[in-house]
């Protein structure tokens, strides 16, 4: 966190890298949506600044058995509209991310439970197919929060776009949204939590796609702060006067992703000859101004929120990744890649995805391949990840991703499970699968730590996506202002409503 505020502020306007473009937790996918949620909507868990997870819509909670987890809720909570929260509120939360017809992206991550007991109005049982020690930090992101079925109901498909709207529990409640125009909240005067009373009376989210536009918006104070998913200006920013810039752990690692690995990119050869022809210490000194951490392990050091020792000790065991074009141009060879097309996606509108972009084709090119680029525009770049027909048009392409709370496996299980939300390739590999199952059914932290090291090493040996580095967080902030946090917990918890005005 930053330093805690010492006042209270009326309005602050906080740019996104694009309009968000829906509130409703099941379909929230990336960093806008997210953060617009977390600001109004609570999960049943709540993940703390540090990547701890502790009680949060759920007073208390426990595994009653390897297969059952009990939660009772919390007393006092109310919607915005006064309804109080109750137990059926939870369960149509739950159920409606498991209904196919939600169309949401968290299906998976909940599909070991089997069946969801009310026992009056403040307990829910959740009974599993098998053990799950994954589910409660599912339970503390997008997958665990929680909306009034009541209102959820009325307004139907409409739920969470500009039409429908929104009805949570959060120190913030949405205001005015309507398309094209910034996304308006207020405090929410009947919040339950008094160490999370909102001290701004009025957050407006601003999408803004271009860096340039962002950069000179904060240095003029007509934005007030954001968590830069692009840092190609980061140099600028850091001195400008009415900035500061703040950083912090991170879920995040930024990644080559191979979008088919029935092409090119299936020879795994050709995954380890472009890894090794990849100059991270030059990109990271370009994009993050030498503040990322080369990817020794496929996570981020920021994702251990238990377990610290073991995964320091895997990390501190294991090598940084140094470019090697001779070994690179030899393995092209073996696997016969010579010449052959890698058509990568890119958006010229995104400064960063651009840079990485750029680099890729060049370390493709210099060890044989013959590396192109397909470019689209900053709306459209999110169609690489939610459209399999945009998907068709390229081989690979770059993004930051994260996993959802802080575990290693959280990212992992996304991209390498065959039902996994960010398998876009189709990967599978039967061995990784196994392992994480290990870690997953394992409630020995220590040993749940152990076993997803194994996955992670698995990962840097078959190179299902291409780690690049693992960058911090960064928080810009006007002077002004304090109390936001400068870790990855904002992306699932209401952290916004710290911020206030500074000394």
């Amino acid at each position: 966190m930053t330093d805690a505020a010492a006042g209270p502020v009326d309005s602050v306007t906080w740019a996104l890298y694009r309009d968000p473009t829906t509130v409703d937790p099941a379909t929230a996918f990336d960093y806008p949506e997210n953060t617009v949620v977390s600001t109004m909507c609570e999960a049943l868990l709540r993940q703390e600044p540090d990547g701890t997870i502790g009680p949060g819509l759920a007073s208390e909670y426990h595994f009653a058995t390897p297969t059952t987890l009990v939660m009772k809720l919390r007393s006092g909570v109310t919607f915005w509209d006064g309804q109080p929260l109750t137990a059926a509120d939870v369960a149509f939360s739950l159920e409606r991310n498991l209904d196919p017809a939600t169309g949401g992206f968290y299906a998976t991550v909940l599909d070991r439970v089997t069946s969801i007991e009310i026992d009056g109005s403040d307990t829910i049982t959740l009974n599993l197919s098998s053990p799950d020690y994954w589910l409660p930090g599912e339970l503390s992101s997008m997958a665990g929060m929680v909306i009034q079925e009541r209102y959820a109901r009325e307004k139907g498909q409409a739920y969470g776009t500009p039409a429908g709207g929104a009805m949570c529990t959060g120190p913030y409640e949405l205001a005015e949204w309507t398309p094209g125009k910034p996304l308006r909240v207020t405090q929410n005067p009947d919040y339950w939590d008094p160490s999370l009373k909102p001290l701004t009376q009025q957050l407006e989210f601003r999408g803004i796609s271009s860096t340039a536009t962002l950069t000179t918006g904060l240095s003029t104070g007509e934005i007030d702060g954001s968590w830069l998913t692009d840092t190609s200006t980061l140099r600028q920013l850091q001195q400008t006067g009415n900035v500061a810039i703040h950083l912090g752990p991170s879920l995040e690692t930024q990644f080559f992703i191979p979008a088919d690995l029935t092409g090119v990119l299936g020879d795994l050869r050709v995954r380890q000859a472009l890894s090794l022809a990849f100059d991270r210490n030059s990109f990271n000194n370009a994009v993050y101004g030498g503040n990322a951490v080369s990817p020794r392990m496929s996570t981020n050091p920021g994702t251990w929120g238990f377990g610290k020792e073991t995964f320091t000790a895997a990390w501190n065991n294991a090598a940084d990744p140094t470019p090697d074009l001779e070994k690179a141009k030899e393995l092209i060879r073996e696997a016969g890649a010579e010449g052959k097309s890698l058509v990568i996606g890119t958006s010229t509108g995104l400064a960063t995805v651009n840079t990485v972009s750029n680099a890729w084709m060049q370390a493709a090119n210099s060890i044989g391949l013959q590396a192109s680029l397909h470019n689209v525009s900053p709306q459209n770049y999110i169609d690489f990840f939610t459209d399999p027909e945009a998907r068709k048009d390229v081989d690979a392409f770059s993004t930051t991703t994260y996993g959802d709370y802080a575990d290693p496996a959280a990212l992992i299980a996304s991209y390498v499970e065959p039902a996994g939300v960010q398998n876009y390739s189709g990967y599978s590999n039967p061995e990784l699968s196994a392992t994480l199952e290990r870690a997953r059914t394992q409630a020995d932290p220590a040993l749940r730590a152990a076993a997803t090291v194994e996955a992670d090493q698995l990962v840097m040996q078959d190179l299902p996506w291409i780690p690049v580095v693992h960058p911090p967080t960064f928080l810009t902030l006007d002077r002004t202002l304090t109390g936001a946090p400068s870790s990855f917990g904002y992306m699932q918890a209401p952290w916004l409503a710290r911020l206030g005005r500074g000394e």
